[in-house]
This record gives structure tokens, C-alpha cells and sequence, in this order.
């Protein structure tokens, strides 16, 4: 709505646009090393991830321990990095996604050289399973956040390229993994995994923050300088009629106080007015308004460059120039396909500045949450967290069935990539041969990703549909698999599994902006995170407690399948005309808010000129 959105009203009633400090993405130039990182960074925590299965083994034999226990190191791996999306959502949203991203190498770095040095496996499990899900999950949500932030038109294309690295990674690291572990010991593998995450920090610093373009501040700049030299000239005039009336000095601003005033400005105060201000702008000088200034003196009437607090809780918030660029305060910050297909980018009339100023969404007065009783924490992590783990949307029907199928779907999903190596080591396949059932299954992954992405936004099929027909049939290969005893089989299995993954996870986004509308993307991806790293963190040692009871990988692998049975029954239910219904309100009441932001936007530009 109109009111939503934050203007700056001059008291010579020039406005300058909030929009105008909102950077516009280049959808290109420096944007195509940030997908390059992106994609470095995809590869180097996928990878390990996704190769933990070939250390598995390895850690049972030495360890002594069973695969239960030994598969919550790599459970917490998968599953805390994807849990902490939400709190980390808010770092990036307050430091930026550069320092976010370097402290999560570092961290993982430190987490995994102190798993080298692991004598039992509980402080493995700390170090390498719960700490190293940290790091990465540091490093993971700003890693993709900043493609959406550098693209919008061609976002589909930067997120494909930059979400490959997972799958190309997991190519990569499985073989070279089981080489390593037979060329060294695992500590040695381990420490060499360190340094390899430590190469992310490089990938890091190469995230340089978005900001709006030069020529924007110099145009804004100008206008500030012409407005206080109109008001100063008409100072000069009505001064001109009253000179017999003024007190001496008490009337006449010294140079000297006004280069005073302007430095405190420029220290203290940064914000943005929104109803009372000069049109001052920082950096602007004295001759730059009065030309003919004599002997030091002038006449100018300085008005300090205020802003307007806004209540939250007990404390006071302003809103800032650089809120404008922080990254989750964008809507459509999570959406990976084409933001052409969207009712706010059609409403905007394909104004792309239009469209960005509609959907970046700076709260005003929230609702009252239990963040807000964290005090401690600034105002752009709090946003974050209220947004992204709202629960309330849990009543939408829609939504609780997207969740839960997820939550299940996800305890399936780490199954193969947990047990698919000694499963092979069991039937007597080589540990190369075994290990590369991972690669394929990422290289595959790789193809599906960039077919379901194909398959949406050129041939414009429906997402749900091509999401449903993936974990059907999930469900099918994992029930399959046990019966696949000859290695090529076996490869078969993972080219099909690695396919359907692909649509699965590659689609998420653009499945609950069509079901739920761009407005509660956010809050339901957050959502959806933190389901996904809790079924993480609980399927693998679920499947290796039944290979604990059972004697068999069978019925490990029959587990899975059953969960992304049920997943895939959670979301067919989406395709039932009542929830349709539902889903349909949602989607028109986006379309309706999106125009009615886009004419009071564009009304409130009319005035400006």
C-alpha cells in the first residue's frame, strides 16, 4: 500500500524519492564474477556435503561406532546449516553479504581443522557435524542471496549457473574424496577439506555490496544545492527589506559556525527526513549555495538534516539511506526464476525501477512479536527474524501442506547421499566405483536443474505439476533401489534420483510466490528452511538406526521412500480444487496490492515533477 512506502517531503515541498537511494541490479558487468562466486561457493559446500557418504564407512571402522551415530555427523552438517538460514538471513540483512560469507569460511576452516584432531566421535560430531553446519550456513544463504540482489531480468539465468556449483561440486569431491582417503588418513583428508573451505573467503570478498549508481547521487546532490540556494536568495531578500530591524550579529551566521554545523552533520546524522527537512544535502558547501558569500558571512539559515523516528517496542528506529540497499527488506530477494512472469513486474509496466521500489518493504510500526523483546539486536536483524519465522502463516492451508511435505520429502532426500557408497561397498563394488554413484548422482542434479528451470520459464509448465511427478517418483527409485545389485543398475538409479531431485529443490521458490503470492515469499521460504534442516538432521540416523535393527541397507532405503511418498501425498493435495481455490484468493489479492503500490508510486513521482 501507499502508506507503506516511505517518502521524503522538503519544507519548500520538493520531494526527493525514497526509490532513488533503492540500487537498481546491473543484470550483468560485475554481476557475472558475483555468479561466479556464488557458484564456487555452491561447489565447495555441496560437495563436501553431499560427499559425506564416502567418509562414512571409514568413520564406523575407526570409530567402532555404529552408522547411526556415525551419520549425525553428516545429518548435523546438512541439517544446521539449513536451520540457521533464518538468523543468518538477518546478519546478511545488517553486515552485508561479503563479511557474512568470510566469517562462515573461517569458521567452517576452524570447525573442520579441530575435527582433524578428534579423538571420539562425539567431538567430531561437535566440530565437523554441528560447528562446520554453522560455518556453512554462513556462507550458503548470502553465497545465493547476492545473485537475486545483482539480477532480475536475467535471474533465472544467474541462478542456474550459480546453483550448478552443487551439483558440479558433488562431481568433483566424492572421487577425489575416496582417492584422498586411500592416498592418506582421514585426518590428513580432513585438513585438506579445511583449506578447500577456507578458499570461500576468497570467493567472499568478491561480494562487493550494490549501491545506487553515481549518477543518481550527483542528480540528488544537484537538486539539494538548488533548493537551498532558492531558499538562501529569498533569505537575502526579505533581509534586504528589514536590515533596520536586525539585532547585529545574533542575525548573521559566521562561515566559520556553518563549516562547523556541516561537519556534525555529516558525523552525526546520515538519515533520511521524511517530513521536515531543508533539502540540505551532506557535502554540499557554503559558496555552492551562496555564490557571492563576502568576508566569511552569510545569510543562509542552516536546518539540520533531521529524520523521523519510527516507535518499535520501547526504543526508537530510523530509518537510514543504507536500509534502502539491504537485501531482505526486497521482497523477491528468494525467487530464482523470471521476474517477467510476476503481477508486480507487469503492473510496474516493465518499469524495473517501478517494479524494485514496489516490492522493497522497510516496516514501519510492526506488530508486536517476541523479537522484540531482543533488545540487543539492531532493528534490520529483528525485521529479518519477524519476517521470516512468522508461524502465523502456518493456518494458511496451502502453505501447512507445502511445509509438512517438505518435512517429510527432506527425511528421504539425504538417504542416498548418505548410504549409497557402503550399500555399493557391500554388494563388493570398488570404493572408485562406489564413490562415483555420488557423481553421477551430482552431475545429474546438475542437468536437472537446468531442465526444470527450462521447462518453467521457456516452455512455461506448471511448477507444482513438474515438482509432483519428481517426488513421485523419488519415491519409486528409492523403493527400486534395494533391488539394484548390479553396478550398472546402480548408475541408472543415481542419473534418475540426481534428475528429480533437481526439479524438486530447483522449483521451491517459484511454487509458493504462484501458490501464496511474492508478498509471503520470505516468510515462507524461511519457513521451509527450517523444515528442510530439521528433516536433515533426522533422516539419516533414522535410516541407520533401521540398518542397526535390521541387518540391511533394504529397508534403510524403503524409509526414504516412504517419506517422499508422503511428501509427494502433501503436496498432490495442493492440486485439489478447494485448495486451488485457496490459493487462487492469494494470488489475485498480490495482483490487486501490486497495481495499487504501482499508481500510488507512480502518483507520488507526478507530484515530484
Amino acid at each position: 500500500m501507499a502508506s507503506d512506502k516511505k517518502t521524503r517531503h522538503a519544507s519548500d515541498s520538493s520531494v526527493i524519492d525514497p526509490s532513488d537511494y533503492i540500487p537498481t541490479p546491473p543484470d550483468g558487468g560485475w554481476g557475472w564474477v558475483i555468479v561466479l562466486s556464488s557458484f564456487m561457493c555452491n561447489m565447495i559446500l555441496d560437495g563436501l556435503c553431499y560427499s559425506f557418504g564416502v567418509l562414512l564407512p571409514k568413520w564406523v571402522e575407526v570409530f567402532r561406532e555404529t552408522r547411526e551415530t556415525v551419520s549425525l555427523v553428516g545429518a548435523l552438517l546438512y541439517g544446521v546449516f539449513l536451520c540457521v538460514g533464518p538468523v543468518v538471513s538477518g546478519l546478511t540483512n545488517k553486515y552485508g553479504c561479503r563479511l557474512v560469507t568470510v566469517a562462515g569460511s573461517i569458521s567452517a576452516m576452524l570447525a573442520f581443522l579441530a575435527a582433524s584432531f578428534s579423538k571420539n566421535i562425539t567431538v567430531l560430531i561437535l566440530t565437523y557435524g554441528f560447528i562446520g553446519g554453522l560455518g556453512f550456513g554462513l556462507i550458503y544463504l548470502p553465497s545465493n542471496v547476492i545473485v537475486g540482489y545483482y539480477f532480475e531480468k536475467k535471474r533465472a539465468l544467474a541462478t542456474g549457473i550459480a546453483l550448478c556449483g552443487s551439483g558440479v561440486g558433488t562431481f568433483i569431491f566424492a572421487p577425489a574424496s575416496a582417492m584422498m582417503l586411500d592416498a592418506f588418513d582421514w585426518r590428513s583428508l580432513v585438513m585438506i577439506q579445511a583449506g578447500i573451505v577456507l578458499n570461500a573467503c576468497v570467493f567472499g570478498m568478491l561480494m562487493r555490496p550494490l549501491e545506487p549508481t553515481k549518477k543518481m547521487k550527483q542528480s540528488l546532490r544537484k537538486q539539494g544545492i538548488e533548493n537551498a540556494r532558492k531558499k538562501a536568495v529569498g533569505n537575502r531578500k526579505r533581509n534586504a527589506h528589514s536590515d533596520s530591524s536586525m539585532k547585529g550579529a545574533d542575525e548573521v551566521t559566521n562561515f566559520k559556525t556553518i563549516k562547523k554545523i556541516e561537519a556534525k552533520q555529516e558525523d552525526e546524522t546520515k538519515t533520511i527526513s521524511f517530513e521536515n527537512t531543508s533539502g540540505f544535502l551532506k557535502d554540499v558547501k557554503a559558496h555552492e549555495i551562496h555564490p557571492t558569500i563576502e568576508n566569511g558571512y552569510a545569510k543562509t539559515e542552516m536546518e539540520p538534516f533531521l529524520s523521523v523516528p519510527i516507535l518499535r517496542g520501547d526504543s526508537f528506529h530510523h530509518v537510514t539511506k543504507s536500509d534502502y540497499s539491504r537485501p531482505m527488506y526486497r521482497q523477491d530477494i528468494f525467487y530464482s526464476g523470471s521476474i517477467t512472469n510476476m503481477p508486480e513486474y507487469k503492473s510496474s509496466q516493465s518499469d524495473m525501477k517501478q517494479y524494485i521500489a514496489s516490492i522493497t518493504n522497510i516496516p514501519d510500526i510492526p506488530s508486536s512479536s517476541c523479537w522484540d523483546r531482543c533488545t540487543c539486536l539492531p532493528m534490520s536483524v529483528v525485521d529479518t527474524l519477524k519476517n521470516m519465522l512468522d508461524i502465523s502463516l502456518l493456518t494458511d492451508i496451502p502453505f501447512l501442506m507445502i511445509c509438512a511435505g517438505n518435512l517429510l520429502a527432506m527425511t528421504g532426500f539425504y538417504v542416498p547421499y548418505t548410504y549409497i557408497v557402503d550399500h555399493a561397498l557391500q554388494l563388493g563394488i570398488s570404493k572408485p566405483d562406489a564413490a562415483f554413484l555420488l557423481s553421477v548422482i551430482g552431475i545429474a542434479n546438475t542437468v536437472g536443474r537446468l531442465l526444470s528451470g527450462l521447462l518453467v520459464d521457456i516452455f512455461k509448465l506448471d511448477a507444482l505439476v513438474i515438482n509432483n511427478i519428481a517426488l513421485v517418483l523419488s519415491a519409486v527409485l528409492l523403493f527400486v533401489e534395494p533391488f539394484c545389485e548390479a553396478y550398472e543398475l546402480l548408475i541408472g538409479f543415481s542419473v534418475l534420483y540426481g534428475l528429480c531431485i533437481a526439479a524438486y529443490i530447483s522449483l521451491t521458490s517459484i511454487i509458493i510466490c504462484n501458490l501464496l503470492g511474492l508478498r509471503k515469499l520470505t516468510n515462507a521460504l524461511g519457513l521451509v528452511i527450517l523444515a528442510r534442516g530439521v528433516a536433515g538432521m533426522l533422516g539419516p540416523p533414522a535410516a541407520g538406526a533401521v540398518y542397526t535393527a535390521t541387518g540391511s541397507y533394504n529397508y534403510s532405503f524403503w524409509l526414504g521412500g516412504l517419506m517422499f511418498a508422503l511428501g509427494a501425498g502433501c503436496h498432490l493435495v495442493l492440486h485439489l480444487p478447494c485448495v486451488k481455490k485457496k490459493a487462487k484468493g492469494n494470488d489475485s489479492g498480490e495482483i490487486v496490492i501490486a497495481e495499487e503500490e504501482v499508481r500510488a508510486l507512480m502518483k507520488d513521482r507526478e507530484k515530484n515533477v
